[in-house]
C-alpha cells in the first residue's frame, strides 16, 4: 500500500468515528397522538358599525352660524343638524355654470377641440392611403425585379411611419373624446348641486339615529368636501371583518364568529354570520364580511376594533396530532425514515385531525 494514501486514511479515521458516535447519540424528536377538542377557524380583524351609518357634507359652501344638534343627541330623519351663511355659494353656481357651458362646446362633435382632431386623423388616413399604396406598388416592382431593395424600404418605413401616426391621431380622438363627455357629466352634476344647494342651508339628518361625531364649530367654514358629522343607529350595532383572500371560499352565512374587544378583555361574544361583500378590495386582498352580534356587549361604540376568530368546523374529541408533524399536507413519520399516508380533517394553528392512516398508539417521529 502506498505510504502516503495509509497516512491520510489514518488521519480520518478519528474524524469517521466521532461522526459516527454523534450520529448515534442524536435522540430523534417523537409524539404520540391524543384525543383532544379541535376547532378549526378563519381569523378576521375588523369595526363596529352602527346601521345607516353615513358622513354628513354640506351640499354648499358657508360658515357655520349655529349647530342644532350636540354629539349623542338622537335625531329624527329630516331633522336640522345646523345652520350655513352660504354667501360664497352664489360665485361658486356661476363658475359651475360657465364651466359647463365650455364643456358643452368643447364636447361637440363640431366643437373646436374635436373638430382639429378629426382634421389630424382625416389627414393621417390619407397619408396612410397614400404611403400604403406606394409601398404596395414598389412590392409588385421588387418582385418583378425592378427598382432597389433601398427604395423598397423606404417605401416600407413610409408606410409604418404613416400607419403608426394615424393610430395615434385616432387614439388622441377617442380619449379626448371619452374626456370631454366625462367631464361634461361631472359638470352637469356640480352645476345641478350648486342650482340646488343655493337655499339648502340647513343640512339635515337622512335617519333616525344618532349624531355621533360633530366636525365642525360655530364660525367655521363649511364645504361640500369637508365631512361636518357622523349619524348612524343608535341601537344596530354590527360587525364590519375583513378576511383574507384566500380563507373567502370557505366563509359561509350563518357561521359562528368568536369576537374579542378591547373594552372588553378577556371576554369572548358571539356572532353570526350575515353578509359577505362579494367583491375583493385590490388593495388590502381581503373580502369585507358582516356579522351579527348573538350575544352584545353592555358598552359598544362606532368605529371599535375587533378581533375575531370565524368558526368552520368544530369536534368535541377527535385523534389529533400536532401541524409539525405532518409532511407534505397528507403523511407522518412512523419511523425515522418510514413516512405513512394519513387523511386530515379539521386543523387549527396548533394541531390537526387525523382520520385514518394511524391511531392513538402510533408513535410519530418529527419530520
Amino acid at each position: 500500500m502506498n505510504p502516503v494514501y495509509f497516512e491520510q486514511v489514518k488521519q480520518l479515521l478519528p474524524l469517521a468515528f466521532l461522526l459516527a458516535i454523534a450520529a448515534c447519540g442524536k435522540k430523534r424528536e417523537t409524539a404520540l397522538p391524543s384525543i383532544s377538542p379541535i376547532t378549526e377557524s378563519v381569523y378576521a380583524n375588523g369595526v363596529i358599525k352602527a346601521a345607516g351609518q353615513y358622513t354628513v357634507y354640506p351640499t354648499v359652501n358657508g360658515n357655520v352660524t349655529a349647530l342644532l344638534v350636540k354629539e349623542g343627541d338622537t335625531v329624527k330623519a329630516g331633522q336640522p343638524l345646523l345652520r350655513l351663511d352660504d354667501r360664497s355659494s352664489g360665485p361658486a353656481a356661476q363658475s359651475a355654470q360657465a364651466q359647463l357651458r365650455t364643456l358643452e362646446q368643447n364636447a361637440r362633435n363640431n366643437g373646436p377641440v374635436l373638430s382639429q382632431l378629426k382634421e389630424a386623423v382625416e389627414q393621417a388616413k390619407d397619408k396612410l392611403r397614400l404611403d400604403s399604396t406606394n409601398y404596395a406598388r414598389q412590392q409588385v416592382l421588387w418582385g418583378q425585379q425592378i427598382g432597389s431593395r433601398s427604395e423598397l424600404e423606404q417605401r416600407e418605413l413610409a408606410f409604418s411611419t404613416s400607419k403608426a401616426t394615424f393610430i395615434r391621431a385616432f387614439s388622441a380622438l377617442e380619449e379626448t373624446s371619452n374626456r370631454l363627455r366625462s367631464d361634461l357629466e361631472v359638470a352637469r352634476n356640480n352645476a345641478a348641486i350648486n342650482a340646488a344647494g343655493n337655499d339648502d342651508r340647513t343640512p339635515r339628518s337622512l335617519i333616525d339615529g344618532i349624531v355621533y361625531d360633530l366636525r365642525i364649530e360655530p364660525g367655521e367654514l363649511a364645504t361640500p368636501q369637508k365631512a361636518i358629522a357622523v349619524i348612524g343607529s343608535a341601537t344596530d350595532l354590527y360587525l364590519e371583518l375583513e378576511v383574507d383572500e384566500k380563507d373567502i371560499t370557505r366563509v359561509k352565512p350563518g357561521q359562528v364568529v368568536q369576537v374579542a374587544l378591547e373594552i372588553e378583555a378577556g371576554r369572548a361574544f358571539k356572532a353570526e354570520i350575515t353578509r359577505i361583500i362579494p367583491i375583493m378590495d385590490e388593495r388590502s386582498r381581503t373580502f369585507t364580511v358582516e356579522a351579527r352580534f348573538k350575544e352584545v356587549p353592555a358598552i359598544l361604540y362606532p368605529n371599535l376594533t375587533v378581533e375575531a376568530s370565524i368558526v368552520l368546523r368544530e369536534k368535541a374529541r377527535a385523534l389529533t396530532v400536532p401541524a409539525s408533524y405532518i409532511v407534505n399536507g397528507s403523511s407522518v413519520l412512523t419511523g425515522p425514515d418510514e413516512r405513512t399516508p394519513v387523511e386530515i380533517g379539521v386543523r387549527d394553528l396548533e394541531r390537526v385531525e387525523v382520520l385514518s392512516g394511524i391511531d392513538s398508539s402510533t408513535v410519530l417521529y418529527k419530520p
